[in-house]
């Protein structure tokens, strides 16, 4: 299993923190997978993605990160939409999730904060997982 890196991504005043994350993610469009991109860093709020994402600014879509451990694999499932395209890739928001995708994007989060303490508070008042997945 990799791990994201400790390096934080808040140069400007940006509601949550970002932090390194390189794995691959599968997206998923009106039901039909799109690709599999990889990640560039994440969020409580979402995460970007590299690549050409042929999907327009507000559509919602699906997303699958597929993190296998020594003993044990999970299919973590995301709902999102896309909220901006750049040269690079695209930004995704985060809008419904489960509880296990809940509490493994809060750990890689945590773990990978200069300001876990501030991160923690965030989580605190922020996202409630939704196991009521649209995918």
């Amino acid at each position: 299993m990799r791990n994201a890196k400790t390096m934080v991504l808040s140069p400007d005043n940006r509601r949550y923190t970002r932090v390194i994350f390189t794995r691959s993610v599968k997206l998923f469009f009106n039901g039909t997978v799109q690709g599999k991109y990889p990640a560039r860093n994440l969020s409580q709020g979402g995460l970007f993605i590299e690549g050409d994402v042929n999907i327009p600014v507000g559509e919602e879509c699906c997303l699958e990160l597929y993190e296998t451990g020594r003993h044990s694999s999970l299919i973590l499932t995301f709902s999102g939409k896309i909220v901006r395209h750049e040269k690079e890739g695209a930004g995704l928001q985060f809008t419904s999730m489960g509880e296990d995708s809940f509490m493994f994007l809060q750990t890689m989060v945590l773990y990978s904060s200069d300001d876990p303490v501030g991160v923690a508070e965030r989580f605190l008042e922020g996202f409630v997982p939704d196991n009521d997945i649209n995918c």
